[in-house]
């Protein structure tokens, strides 16, 4: 899919506008997905996103693999193209970078980031997407950065880069009866160590395995009284020396019965024991009558058909899940996004909370999630809504939002016992605008950008873009 409207991917330049990226796929035919390229440019913007400047990258050739990973990315005062170069046969390239020069577009010598022997890692030739892992995580301070690859096997590539994407260390590394895929969670702390999560074989418990520049891994097993975990997502403290630990576990019924919370400290490695929390009733209730839960004997608890994410929050941590779904016809692909699940922990309380929403999409799917931050010690979350549900009952089942050109941008601020408010932020419906919620962008503590998009009739991105910036008081 070519990428010819600016995006988020955009990243802001102080005083002058923005910098941004347009990727065009080439020889996308057939399943081989070694074959694809993508032509990239470089785009300056100013802050009306008018166009002021371009620079094809390789003189305009298709010189990029399209399919296994390319990002634009801030590090510090500089930003950097990542991206990886074709090899031969299925193996996985080299992972590159480039410095891009925000006043000229001009970019640097090439720097490898992971070769393509040291990493080792294969994809199948048909249907290789599926099978790739790549990413690019942050430490609190964002001086430390993690690169995992991986290709859905058991062995999997780990390299540890500093603030000038210099590499500090990388090395393959396994875990038995693991793959890569089966992998939760991946974090790096600001001391450079690395932190993987996964729910073992033996489903009773979680293994949380960490990683130093010499040595051998250290294994952390965790359990769950009379439970065990069905989801183990860390996050590393910005203002403490530990990691938290959070997810959802299974007890006497086929879905999920609650939620627990424990921690690691990052001197000396020492876990905690972890403490669970059964789902409460009432919240079980609401989401069986979205769909999304039962009530009934063995059936009960919540349907594990979710994506989580946590966002340290005042004392403690919120563990944001939305539920979503997929449905596959004769007649086409329909993607379900449902409601909001909100869990925060301190030392103090387990708070539960609801945001009822529902959107219904057969082909894009732009707009249609959730963007969750932490400002003034309150967990906030932007997602567009049908209007009409904002002067419903929160506990109501939702009305769809489907019709995209219908959605206004809500905000939902939810407190530390659980209370949520919900706020119109923007309504551009009329003009058939709606905001891209999964491009947003922390811009301050309490300051957020979003582009917003102009939609066609049958819900595909138009031609015009604009930028809102939202302040939380």
């Amino acid at each position: 899919m070519s990428e010819n409207n600016p995006n988020f991917s955009n990243i802001p330049v102080p005083g002058r506008g923005y910098i941004g990226i347009k990727k065009e796929d080439k020889n996308v035919s057939g399943m081989n997905w070694n074959k694809y390229r993508m032509t990239v440019t470089l785009i300056q913007y100013d802050k009306d996103l008018k166009v002021t400047k371009e620079n094809k990258l390789s003189g305009g050739d298709n010189a990029y693999s399209s399919i296994i990973y390319s990002s634009l990315e801030k590090i510090g005062d500089k930003i950097w193209f990542i991206y990886v170069e074709p090899a031969e046969k299925n193996n996985i390239g080299n992972i590159m970078a480039v410095e891009v020069n925000p006043l000229t577009l001009e970019v640097s010598s090439p720097k490898v980031l992971a070769a393509s022997k040291s990493m080792g890692l294969s994809l199948p030739l048909m249907n290789g997407l599926a099978a790739k892992k790549v990413l690019f995580k942050y430490s609190p301070d964002r001086k430390k950065v993690l690169l995992f690859v991986g290709a859905g096997k058991e062995q999997f590539y780990l390299s540890r880069l500093d603030e000038q994407l210099n590499v500090v260390w990388g090395k393959n590394e396994t875990i038995a009866e693991i793959t890569d895929k089966e992998i939760q969670s991946e974090i790096i702390d600001n001391a450079g160590i690395v932190y993987l999560s996964y729910v073992g074989k033996v489903k009773t418990i979680a293994d949380i395995v960490i990683f130093k520049q010499t040595g051998t891994p250290l294994h952390k097993t965790l359990t769950i009284e009379n439970a065990w975990p069905a989801e183990v997502l860390l996050l590393p403290s910005k203002q403490s020396d530990s990691i938290y630990i959070a997810g959802t576990y299974f007890d006497q019924t086929d879905n999920l019965a609650g939620v627990f919370k424990s921690n690691i400290t990052t001197t000396g490695f020492k876990l905690a024991v972890a403490k669970k929390s059964p789902f409460p009733s009432g919240i079980v209730e609401q989401f069986a009558n979205d769909g999304w839960g039962s009530t009934k004997g063995k059936k009960y608890g919540i349907y594990p058909q979710f994506s989580s994410q946590l966002v340290e929050t005042g004392e403690g941590i919120s563990m944001v899940a939305e539920f979503r779904s997929e449905d596959m016809t004769s007649k086409a692909a329909y993607k379900f996004a449902g409601g909001i699940l909100n869990i925060y922990f301190d030392n103090k309380q387990t708070s539960f909370s609801r945001i009822p929403k529902y959107r219904v999409s057969a082909g894009s799917t732009m707009g249609d999630s959730y963007f969750a931050f932490s400002s003034k010690g309150k967990t906030i979350i932007f997602y567009n809504d049908n209007e009409e549900n904002l002067n419903r009952d929160i506990a109501l089942k939702p009305l769809g939002s489907s019709v995209y050109k219908n959605a206004v941008l809500v905000g939902a601020v939810i407190e530390a016992d659980g209370t949520v408010k919900r706020t119109k932020v923007i309504d551009l419906k009329d003009q058939n605008f709606m905001g891209l919620v999964e491009d947003m962008k922390v811009i301050s503590p309490s300051v957020v950008q979003i582009p917003v998009q102009k939609i066609k009739s049958l819900g595909g991105a138009g031609d015009q873009m604009m930028t809102a910036t939202i302040t939380v008081e």
